[in-house]
């Protein structure tokens, strides 16, 4: 009888025994174990596309330029948009009360924001040539920032050496305060430079060109004299 309950041991126990460290008995397989859900990864970077133009939040007297930003051609919508970007930002600074202090300098880059947010994505979407002339309209606008903020000094009233050396004080601080944005326009002006230099095809592009050469002025003019 011991023998006979021996070998049912074995019989029972061998298949455990001889199985491989770590092997499990595979479990029940269910319904749910034949889903695969399958997960497709970009192959690449997405292009980049042009930003939506809301008629609500634009400027009344530049809404009949947003029709020309939504024709079908690309060529023509990018245009388009450089001069609606001009247009928004001349609107926005003209009812702004400026005095020369630093609450002006915040106030004209908060209403240029969505110009440069335009001319930005024009940059981003467009090709060297258009970039070239994106940039250009940056720079021209931190120029005109920087004008509107140098008539903020109160003119000489009366000629005596105290009014004049507190005039050429306050005209120093301002300038100060506009010195950020007159780097900006020459860090434009070189990126339009460096654009002409690597896209040698633009020598068939009289705008490009023309935008060229007066960056390349704007850079050589002295940095103390601009």
């Amino acid at each position: 009888m011991r023998t006979i309950l021996t070998a049912l041991t074995l019989s029972l126990v061998a298949p455990a025994a001889l199985a491989a460290p770590g092997d499990a008995a595979p479990a029940a397989k269910t319904a749910s174990d034949d889903t695969t859900i399958v997960v497709l990864q970009p192959s690449g970077a997405l292009p980049p596309m042009l930003t939506p133009i809301v008629a609500e939040t634009t400027p009344a007297r530049c809404r009949p330029m947003i029709k020309r930003t939504q024709v079908p051609s690309l060529t023509q919508q990018l245009p388009a948009r450089i001069a609606l970007a001009s247009c928004v930002a001349d609107a926005a600074m003209q009812p702004l009360q400026l005095i020369d202090g630093q609450e002006s300098v915040l106030a004209i880059e908060q209403a240029t924001a969505p110009a440069f947010a335009l001319l930005d994505n024009v940059i981003d979407v467009g090709d060297a040539s258009v970039k070239i002339v994106a940039l250009r309209n940056r720079a021209d606008l931190y120029g005109q920032m920087s004008a509107k903020m140098m008539m903020t000094v109160p003119p000489l009233m009366t000629n005596t050496p105290e009014a004049a050396a507190l005039r050429d004080t306050r005209k120093q601080i301002v300038e100060g305060m506009v010195e950020p944005w007159k780097e900006m326009a020459r860090s434009n002006h070189q990126a339009i430079v460096d654009l002409g230099r690597h896209h040698p095809e633009l020598v068939k592009n009289p705008v490009a060109q023309t935008a060229i050469r007066d960056s390349e002025r704007q850079l050589a003019i002295p940095v103390a004299t601009r």
